[in-house]
């Protein structure tokens, strides 16, 4: 048989673990997200992440510069060739020879009038 109107019950153990619980998760969690240093934290990484892709990038363009650096003490210059062979540029102390269309060209034996057609092959 129950009491029916007896002493109030006390609070159960497994309830009150569970609600501090619950409490302590959101004060814990408003914590670090209130707190200026997890988010310094985190613009830190990001900025950190920025730099290293920067730094990748100039390591790239470094080397790119070190073999067009290299390529020129050799006296190889890619623009030059493009310049000079494509678009037809000279230097300003270049000699520019300029030919006559077509005199640089076999001309083709004209036929002499009169004269035999050559024999036709042997069949």
């Amino acid at each position: 048989m129950k009491e029916e109107g007896g002493a109030p019950r006390g609070p159960r153990p497994m309830t009150a673990f569970l609600i501090s619980l619950a409490i302590s998760s959101v004060l814990m969690g408003g914590l670090l997200l209130s707190d200026r240093r997890v988010l310094e934290l985190r613009r830190a990484r990001r900025d950190v992440a920025s730099l290293d892709r920067q730094i990748a990038e100039r390591r790239q363009e470094n080397a790119e510069l070190r073999a067009a650096i290299e390529a020129a003490s050799r006296h190889e210059f890619p623009a030059e060739k493009v310049a000079r062979e494509e678009l037809h540029l000279v230097q300003p102390d270049d000699v520019v020879l300029l030919y006559p269309e077509g005199s640089l060209t076999k001309p083709a034996a004209t036929p002499i009038p009169g004269a035999a057609a050559p024999p036709a092959a042997a069949r």
